[in-house]
């Protein structure tokens, strides 16, 4: 189990702030960093507070706490079998008894950013219980830095960190006098277990395809470690997976059966069954279920014909210069925060963060904040901020965006729960590079952004830009926009479920509500086949873009349109 931190106490060694409380399930328990103490009962007697505040601890106190464990030693753990040499290679610490200074209490993990240490994982021996120092959220794999200085060309990923260091010591004992007894195996764990295992392979996926010939999991023998190892085979099919003589590593070298480890990893590693036929019998069930509506849009006529928003898909809308796009992209983001509670991830290189806030912002109040001419409504402002909480996520760049940083970042975004995905427009990440390369590198990127959809079951939203159109109109003075004028549209076509386009006239020789005046048209329907569009109106006063819904006269020849204000 895990433990949140929810307050700091004063402790009997003179800290007075040192002990922190945990709470974990309803149950309170504590840890005094200053001393290293487990303190089981925080608070003894008394009653437990009614509702204890949760305090984030200075940036200070963080690093004062890290550098005490940075300071610990690694000890022979006898329980497990594993020796100080091993747990020291991956810079594990060991915590002991304060009453008799020598029974091991706690095990420190260190974890990595990029090779830098940026926290650790505490487990407590007694109860299993665990928590974190400083920043573990979306880290390097436990291991991943000496992996990497090892030079191997075979890459082990264990479930454990443990079984990692069980592995490793398997290993290195094995070769110990052997012409390979100076080398050293590539040996990580997954960061969470096998429910990490898809988002941990994922952010380092460009890194193991480049240096690694050989991928060899070594997960747990329960049902939860071989269902992990299925899925990361499809979607890196060079991995292969062991059977263990024991339920994980570290059980082979507490039940005196290394060798067995050794030889399964080294020498009987295979390719799993087939997974990926399905016969159709299995699905029976799952079949004769009633289709369900996804999520809802903005709009109530882009529902009714696309039946919703759904996890696990990409959609792709393009419109031509300023045609209001990006007002398109923060209309959704605020909806699917107020309408459906989710958490958005918005990356846009070409604005500000504190603008797209106040944009994101405005649509869910009906009011423009940005614009220096219209009066800042704070209280609006204030409401709108409370109601979007923290389910806003930024890219913190500007004018600058690439594929590889970009894909680690929706991966570690959806591992803090976000789960519908913007990129505004995904031709940032093609700038510079020769027109050539251009519908190749889009390919590629619109084939990973639709497995990362399957994967993470997330939803993505992906904005681009238009050729301009070869004869007629512009986009700008009302041109069609078709499916073959988006950038790399042929992988678009292949890779998305939805294909949507921005229609409208800028011209300012005409009426001001025809300026205003939108059209989104479905391109290309995956799911249903449909075709259709909905007509949108920008309200200059509100910023928001209403739906216009058509009527029909009485003699149902004639139509005409009304602003809808649902």
């Amino acid at each position: 189990m895990a433990g949140s931190c929810i307050e700091k106490l004063p402790h009997s060694c003179g800290s007075s702030d040192g002990l922190q409380v945990f709470e974990s399930h309803g149950h309170y328990s504590g840890y005094c960093f200053v001393c290293d103490v487990y303190v089981p009962s925080p608070y003894g007697d008394a009653a437990v507070p009614a509702a204890p505040t949760k305090v984030a601890p200075s940036p200070e106190q963080i690093e004062g706490w890290l550098s005490g464990i940075d300071s610990l030693r690694a000890f022979d753990l006898g329980d497990r079998q594993l020796g100080a040499w091993a747990l020291d290679y991956f810079g594990v610490k060991v915590g002991l008894s304060e009453q008799d200074g020598d029974t091991p209490e706690l095990h420190y993990y260190p974890y990595t950013k990029k090779g830098a240490r940026t926290g650790y994982k505490v487990r407590r021996i007694a109860d299993k219980s665990m928590w974190t120092v400083g920043d573990c959220k979306a880290p390097d794999m436990f291991g991943w830095p000496q992996a990497l200085a090892a030079g191997a060309k075979r890459l082990m990923i264990t479930e454990g960190e443990l079984d990692a260091v069980a592995l490793f010591q398997a290993l290195k004992v094995r070769n110990a006098t052997t012409k390979w007894a100076d080398l050293n195996p590539s040996v990580v764990s997954l960061t969470r277990g096998a429910s990490a295992a898809k988002a941990d392979i994922l952010h380092h996926m460009q890194d193991i395809k480049a240096l690694f010939k050989e991928v060899i999991l070594v997960f747990d023998m329960d049902e939860e470690g071989q269902a992990a190892a299925q899925s990361i085979i499809q979607i890196l099919p060079m991995a292969r997976a062991v059977k263990l003589p024991a339920k994980d590593a570290n059980a082979c070298i507490m039940e005196g059966r290394s060798d067995a480890l050794c030889k399964a990893v080294l020498f009987q590693s295979f390719v799993p069954k087939n997974t990926r036929l399905v016969w159709g019998q299995s699905l029976y069930e799952a079949g004769r279920q009633q289709a369900q509506w996804g999520l809802s849009w903005p709009w109530q006529g882009l529902t009714q014909l696309t039946r919703g928003i759904r996890f696990g898909e990409t959609y792709y809308l393009g419109a031509g210069v300023k045609m209001g796009k990006s007002e398109v992209v923060n209309t959704l983001a605020a909806h699917l925060i107020t309408e459906h509670g989710l958490k958005v991830f918005l990356a846009k290189p070409e604005e500000a963060n504190r603008k797209t806030y106040q944009l994101v912002l405005g649509k869910v109040a009906g009011r423009i904040f940005h614009d220096p001419t219209i009066e800042f409504d704070y209280a609006a402002y204030d409401a709108a901020s409370k109601a979007v909480g923290d389910s806003l996520c930024m890219l913190s760049l500007y004018q600058h965006l690439g594929w590889d940083s970009l894909r680690n970042d929706i991966i570690e975004a959806a591992a803090a729960g976000c789960k519908a995905i913007f990129i505004d427009p995904i031709t940032n990440l093609v700038n510079g590079i020769a027109s050539g390369e251009t519908n190749t590198i889009l390919q590629e990127i619109a084939q990973e952004l639709a497995a990362l959809a399957k994967d993470l079951d997330i939803v993505v939203f992906i904005f681009c830009h238009l050729k301009a159109a070869p004869s007629g109109d512009a986009h700008e003075r009302g041109g069609k926009v078709y499916s073959h004028q988006f950038s790399g549209s042929r992988a678009m076509m292949r890779s998305c479920n939805l294909m949507l386009g921005l229609e409208g006239n800028k011209d300012a020789d005409i009426d001001e509500y025809l300026q205003n005046t939108r059209r989104l048209v479905i391109l290309e329907d995956r799911e249903f086949g449909v075709s259709g569009y909905i007509n949108l109106y920008w309200d200059s006063n509100t910023g928001l873009f209403n739906e216009i819904k058509e009527t029909e006269d009485d003699d149902r020849t004639t139509k005409r349109t009304r602003v809808s204000s649902d």
